[in-house]
């Protein structure tokens, strides 16, 4: 499990954090200058138990999604986020977009023949706790990491929501801001004590530590569901 850290900044702050991060971490595999995008649809219970407890602050939870990027469908994860206070752990599996379909369709036997227990555990889920696909989240990303101490700093901008839409196979989509233009959500991942100098650098203007959750805050349109 890892520590992490959340902070908001706006687009000023966020160019001058990443010129800044640019000269000392380098940038993820998978981001090239302009970043990425995700597409994660979350998953919850019959009582919003993760929404729930995400607002009311308990110490040990965990949600579930379906994430693939730059809007490439030919490789899409089930992930599982779990966190313990302020430590994370996040754990993936891969899945075909047929079976994503399948899953959708309520057809989930197919989870049980899987050797990774994921899979299992979220076939346990759907079965026993009724969950279900309750909302699209997008964004773009800029990801940045350093081999000390396994590190990762992340950007989030132009985080939208899909609404009361839960289909990632509909190409008529229409995204709604759940967060002001301006807004960006920096993360920052690490095993052990965060390095003195990324402190520093985190330090500068007004950056302020938030507890954003982009889920919750893309539930605030259809709650309800």
């Amino acid at each position: 499990m890892r520590h992490e850290l959340k902070y908001m900044v706006n687009k000023l702050e966020y160019k001058v954090l990443v010129k800044r991060l640019e000269k000392i971490l380098k940038r993820d595999s998978n981001s090239s200058d302009e970043g990425y995008a995700i597409t994660s649809l979350y998953f919850d219970d019959m009582y919003n138990n993760a929404y729930r407890q995400k607002v009311e602050g308990e110490a040990v939870r965990h949600k579930y999604r379906i994430r693939y990027y730059n809007n490439d469908l030919s490789f899409i994860k089930l992930e599982r986020k779990s966190k313990v206070n302020q430590m994370t752990m996040k754990k993936g599996v891969p899945l075909s977009k047929e079976e994503v379909q399948m899953i959708y369709r309520g057809d989930i036997e197919f989870l049980l023949s899987k050797e990774e227990s994921l899979y299992r555990e979220f076939y346990c889920e759907i079965k026993h706790k009724l969950l279900k696909p309750k909302v699209i989240v997008k964004y773009e990303r800029d990801a940045f990491t350093h081999p000390v101490g396994d590190m990762r700093v992340t950007f989030d901008r132009n985080v939208k929501t899909a609404n009361m839409e839960t289909n990632i196979f509909n190409e008529d989509i229409s995204f709604v801001p759940i967060l002001d233009p301006n807004q960006v959500i920096v993360e920052i991942k690490f095993n052990g004590v965060i390095s003195d100098h990324i402190q520093s650098i985190m330090q500068m203007g007004h950056v302020t530590q938030a507890s954003t959750s982009k889920y919750v805050l893309s539930r605030k349109y259809n709650i309800d569901f």
